[in-house]
């Protein structure tokens, strides 16, 4: 059972680097919501490690990128990110990862994740998700309510 309130970290390990993936979903939702003239109600990311960068459609026409390193480029002022995304939210957002040419649809790994736990768990609440993506591995790594771990296949 996923808690209306639980939280999610989703992170791309990527060689000698790693990304905090909902981190850089907040950071493209910002810099949508400044260069665009309506609110976001859809936000798609599509994360390219080798590029640099995560390139976002917003409300399925407005095109940028964001850099998946701090720079100088990034939309400054307002609060910290936090790094983290609520499991409910009103705003509809998909993080895709590329890699060697195929997409990795992380929201398929979240529910993959939420799956393998209910089966294993299933009177248990879950109220906080670590998702850790290894590319080279093909597989993303999970902690859950920082105790209960394991994998599951990037691409099934």
């Amino acid at each position: 059972m996923v808690n209306s309130d639980a939280t999610l970290r989703m992170y791309l390990q990527y060689y000698e680097k790693e990304i905090n993936l909902t981190r850089l979903v907040e950071k493209a939702f910002r810099e949508a919501c400044t260069g665009s003239a309506v609110p976001i109600q859809k936000l798609e990311v599509y994360v390219k490690p080798e590029d640099g960068r995560a390139y976002y459609v917003a409300n399925g026409g407005f095109q940028s990128f964001v850099n998946l390193w701090d720079s100088d480029r990034d939309v400054s002022g307002g609060s910290e990110l936090s790094g983290e995304i609520s499991w409910r939210s009103e705003i509809e957002r998909r993080l895709i990862f590329e890699y060697r040419g195929q997409q990795c649809d992380c929201d398929r790994i979240i529910d993959r994740v939420v799956e393998k736990f209910a089966n294993i768990y299933s009177v248990k609440t879950l109220q906080e998700i670590e998702i850790y993506v290894r590319q080279e591995h093909e597989a993303a790594y999970y902690v859950i309510n920082g105790r209960h771990t394991g994998s599951v296949s990037m691409f099934v």
